[in-house]
């Protein structure tokens, strides 16, 4: 189990432990790239001194509560939590904290290459810093994390490139607000012919029943991820998750109606992992079940 779970290394001993010392009730599907989100609920306790082995946003669900905290075994400090304040904290530093009473969060890890990703060869990964927060009010994470919250609890089943677009999203925020990079990376022209457009199009819709991946779209465009998102957007109105939620949904329809396939094939045939995510992702989509939708025609 621990190596499904977000991990860090205990200073003291050197030994990897989980970030949280108690199982998560909910986390995010294990073929997400770049991020992981655990959902946790622990009582009173204070924890050793780790260093994260990635990035990791944490975001208050419940209660206020105090929060004692220290980086690097620098000095003490007291934050007092309430419901949506954030943290950040930095890969590789050392950190500590307590707290006297139970605590919600969610805890979000962002790989660091995914900065890589959303900036481009502009950017040099070793050389981001990001500045540790406490106690941040910053709405659009707090909304984000929300978002995947929702997805993991529905089982994940708006698939991988949605997940790749909130990561984005969420490592664009850092760079611009909690970090010391140079962030115009991230503000540059973008140009793309029709049959660049067609090319993207057309590898969605031939590889539906696959994993589809954020970075090997944009790859085809020769883009970022980042600039791909806003690119695809302006141009089609939707989001690029979007769009593949809505060809899927179409394909799904045709077979439903035109073929005998069981409705675990046509879970697999659009890209479903299982029939209950396929019959989540339809219904949240259509309204009704694929099998009602069937029998309806």
């Amino acid at each position: 189990m621990l190596s499904k779970r977000l991990a860090a290394i205990e200073t003291s001993s050197g030994n990897f432990v989980p970030v949280a010392y108690k199982p998560p009730i909910n986390y995010s599907a294990s073929s997400w790239e770049d991020i992981s989100v655990e959902q946790h609920h622990l009582p009173a306790f204070e924890s050793p001194e780790i260093s994260l082995q990635q990035h990791i946003i944490a975001i208050q669900l419940g209660d206020s509560y105090q929060i004692d905290w220290r980086l690097a075994g620098g000095k003490l400090h007291t934050t007092q939590m309430r419901k949506g304040l954030i943290g950040i904290t930095p890969k590789g530093i050392p950190t500590q904290a307590r707290w006297f009473e139970d605590v919600d969060f969610l805890l979000i890890s962002l790989n660091s290459n995914l900065f890589y990703k959303v900036a481009g060869d502009s950017i040099d990964c070793d050389s981001i810093e990001i500045i540790p927060q406490r106690g941040v009010d910053d709405s659009q994470i707090f909304h984000l994390g929300l978002t995947l919250k929702a997805e993991i609890t529905a089982g994940c089943p708006s698939g991988n490139v949605f997940a790749e677009s909130i990561a984005s999203a969420l490592a664009v925020r850092i760079l611009k607000n909690y970090s010391l990079t140079n962030t115009n990376i991230l503000k540059s022209k973008i140009e793309v012919s029709q049959r660049q457009l067609q090319q993207v199009i057309d590898y969605i819709n031939d590889n539906l029943a696959l994993k589809l991946s954020l970075d090997r779209l944009a790859n085809l465009v020769n883009m970022s991820s980042y600039n791909f998102c806003r690119w695809f957007k302006q141009t089609m109105g939707v989001s690029p998750h979007q769009y593949i939620i809505q060809c899927r949904i179409e394909k799904a329809k045709f077979l439903l109606v035109y073929t005998k396939l069981s409705l675990v094939e046509v879970a697999l045939n659009i890209g479903c992992s299982s029939q209950t995510n396929f019959t989540v992702l339809f219904r949240k989509h259509v309204g009704v079940t694929p099998k009602v939708y069937r029998n309806q025609f």
